[in-house]
């Protein structure tokens, strides 16, 4: 059965990576192809079509095939439609092909080839922007002792680590609910993921049998709170909360860490592996 469409074209990557890994090579190269000429001869919405040759040069750069990566990664960036305004497709299609871009210089730079003007002006933007997103940690993290405590047994017994995220959409009211708390979760929520991941590493190198990472809504809380005829404005309230959620609602809680390629946990809608896993936020 052909697979095809945006989300027919996601499970052919996935059909290459398997054939690469069984070692069929010859059948991987023919079906890299037929993703490839289904790309070029029927094109689909643009961000979706940037995410699977993104994937693909991903994939193959994961496996150690940099040439074949290299070429994907020509390919997605060629053709006029990927030298249109940057506005089309919107900012994700944007993004993606800045990713793309960045992959490209690195990927030349792994197979030891000379890196064009292009792949400096890349390089260059990238550094410049870690260098502005860890000054910008550092200012958010000014102040908080390094290492924030977590609950960690002094036993040897086996634990589980829990840590809870308030969703994205009610950071600002979770920080209005408890001034207090920006010395804890930082003034914007970047600042805040990257200590919910500390926390994570920090039970995990602590020797936790599983983490967990809880979502929970700031209403969802307070009808714990009330249900349970618990003081919300006690840490050991959330605490619980969070152990609640782990047993009772096990749809809310994620394995930390997820797969590389998987979704982050932080729902930015990134993967990742380019998000709270990337190298440069760890």
């Amino acid at each position: 059965m052909k697979l095809s469409g945006a989300a027919g074209r996601q499970a052919q990557v996935g059909v290459v990576e398997t054939l690469y890994a069984q070692d069929r090579e010859r059948d991987a190269e023919q079906a890299e192809q037929a993703l490839r000429e289904e790309l070029t001869e029927q094109p689909d919405e643009a961000v979706a079509d940037l995410q699977v040759f993104d994937d693909m040069v991903d994939m193959l750069g994961e496996i150690g095939r940099s040439e074949r990566a290299l070429d994907w990664c020509l390919a997605a960036l060629a053709p006029p439609a990927a030298r249109e305004n940057e506005e089309t497709g919107g900012g994700e299609a944007a993004r993606l092909r800045r990713g793309l871009r960045i992959s490209r210089a690195l990927l030349r730079r792994d197979l030891g080839l000379e890196p064009t003007d292009d792949d400096l002006a890349a390089e260059s933007e990238t550094d410049a922007e870690l260098r502005e997103f860890g000054e910008e940690l550092d200012r958010a993290l000014s102040g908080l002792p390094s290492g924030r405590p977590v609950e960690v047994p002094e036993d040897t017994a086996a634990f589980d680590g829990i840590v809870l995220r308030w969703v994205r959409e009610d950071f600002a009211a979770v920080r209005t609910r408890w001034p207090e708390s920006t010395d804890s979760y930082g003034d914007d929520y970047t600042a805040y993921t990257q200590r919910l991941q500390t926390d994570a590493r920090t039970y995990a190198e602590a020797g936790a049998a599983r983490v967990h990472i809880v979502s929970a809504a700031l209403a969802a809380y307070e009808e714990f709170a009330v249900r349970e005829g618990r003081d919300a404005d006690n840490p050991d309230t959330r605490r619980e909360f969070s152990r609640h959620l782990v047993r009772a609602q096990p749809e809310e809680s994620l394995a930390w860490p997820p797969p590389r390629n998987g979704p982050c946990w932080c729902d930015s809608g990134r993967k990742y592996k380019k998000c709270c896993g990337a190298p440069a936020r760890n």
